[in-house]
């Protein structure tokens, strides 16, 4: 997997109607079939929201129509709580 774009910033609108903030990190493999998004401050509640705002947006002109995409969200880390990191994979 190679980086496409890091750091994102887009905003989405959230259930309630308030507008929110996030990032989004994107990679893909060399053959461009599989991709990872990986989508930084938002809670899980609101990801879908935040994923069908980048779909109309971002994603369309990065990837392909038939690119399998997996989405993984890294929640806002809370008071106390240790540090989570996510591995992704070095190759396809």
């Amino acid at each position: 997997m190679h980086l496409l774009r890091r750091n994102h910033q887009f905003e989405f609108r959230s259930p309630s109607g308030d507008d929110r903030h996030g990032s989004a990190d994107l990679y893909s493999d060399a053959g461009a079939t599989r991709a990872v998004l990986v989508l930084r401050g938002i809670p899980a509640a609101e990801a879908p929201r935040a994923l069908a705002c980048l779909n109309h947006s971002w994603l369309p002109y990065l990837l392909r129509a038939d690119t399998s995409l997996l989405v993984l969200t890294l929640r806002p880390r809370a008071d106390g709580e240790k540090a989570r990191a996510v591995v992704l994979p070095l190759s396809a």
